[in-house]
């Protein structure tokens, strides 16, 4: 795999994404969609999610002043990098619910009283992120020959 903590953070933080993507079903209107529908709309979901991952990486990058934070991460990094993802995710979240195209979430969504919006996907960004983070700087399973 590559060493490259970009490519890393993409395939882990997709794969991540999307198992929490799939679980998190119920809390979103699903009136209408095929499993199939679901099952495109949670991958599309997942590579947008991937793509914040890298962008809150590079952004905690130029925050400590090294793309290297992830192999020892400092606290202001970690803070960035999850701060960056959450900001993105309540913009996209409260934009998603207002317009006619977006989704809509099921009666079981808790909601934060600001915005609106719905506390599944906050914590997924704290969750997701945190075990991309993880998966990302655990050693190998298979030593390079």
């Amino acid at each position: 795999m590559s060493k490259a903590p970009e490519v890393q953070i993409a395939l882990f933080g997709f794969l991540a994404a999307f198992v929490w993507e799939m679980w998190q079903m119920p809390f979103y209107d699903q009136s209408g969609l095929t499993f199939m529908n679901m099952v495109k709309g949670c991958s599309l979901g997942s590579l947008g999610d991937a793509g914040i991952m890298v962008f809150a990486y590079k952004v905690a990058a130029r925050v400590v002043g090294s793309p290297g934070w992830i192999a020892g991460p400092p606290r202001k990094a970690v803070l960035a990098y999850l701060a960056t993802g959450l900001l993105i995710t309540v913009v996209i979240e409260h934009i998603a619910i207002n317009v006619g195209f977006g989704w809509r979430y099921s009666a079981l969504m808790p909601r934060e009283p600001v915005f609106g919006t719905g506390l599944v996907p906050i914590v997924m960004w704290i969750v997701v992120p945190l075990a991309t983070l993880w998966l990302v700087r655990r050693p190998p399973l298979l030593a390079d020959r």
